[in-house]
């Protein structure tokens, strides 16, 4: 099982690393080449969404221009990929992001969780035709205990297969094992 923790700095002994700021936010932009120049081995992933951006034309442009500048990471999150209060997909954009990032990694960050349950493996389906590698389910506020909580999750893991990675979220590596006793999964992400 792999796990990517967050980080913001270059102190990191994680072999694998998902660089932003705390908000889901992409990171300061000399971040991930330092980090790829001081640990060649460490793998990179980087939050590419600018947060503060409204106007969706010019967030779309930021995200693509800041996806051509990190050039040595070996995945891209973005999480403003949806319309319709979570309803659909812009596929538009996630086509052309697709073709921009090429053979590296294409994840959708934790607001996938945000999806209506009815919706979600539909969804889940229309991502997978643009060659999205994985999604992020938040599950940082759930109760492991609480079955009924986990459902959405477990189905979701079922219907994905192994045609994309379900990485769910967790607060810590604690939350992670406690996870992976009720629900194999072959990726986690930390995110405090």
């Amino acid at each position: 099982m792999k796990t990517l923790f967050h980080s913001h700095n270059l102190n990191t002994e994680h072999p694998s690393v998902v660089i932003s700021q705390h908000n889901f936010n992409a990171p300061n932009p000399v971040l991930p080449d330092m980090l790829r120049a001081l640990n060649p081995d460490v793998e990179i992933f980087t939050i590419v969404d600018h947060l503060e951006e409204e106007d969706v034309f010019m967030h779309k442009n930021i995200v693509f221009e800041t996806i051509k500048h990190f050039k040595n990471v070996d995945g891209y999150i973005t999480d403003r990929i949806f319309t319709d209060e979570h309803h659909h997909i812009d596929s538009m954009f996630v086509n052309e992001l697709s073709k921009l990032i090429g053979d590296k990694h294409f994840i959708i960050g934790p607001s996938f969780s945000k999806i209506p349950y009815f919706r979600q493996s539909q969804i889940l389906d229309e991502l997978i035709e643009y060659d999205v590698s994985g999604v992020m389910f938040d599950i940082r506020d759930i109760d492991f205990n609480n079955y009924s909580e986990l459902q959405p999750l477990a189905k979701l893991k079922i219907h994905a297969k192994k045609r994309i990675e379900i990485i769910p979220v967790v607060s810590s590596e604690e939350k992670r094992d406690e996870l992976i006793k009720s629900i194999p999964f072959d990726m986690v992400y930390i995110h405090p």
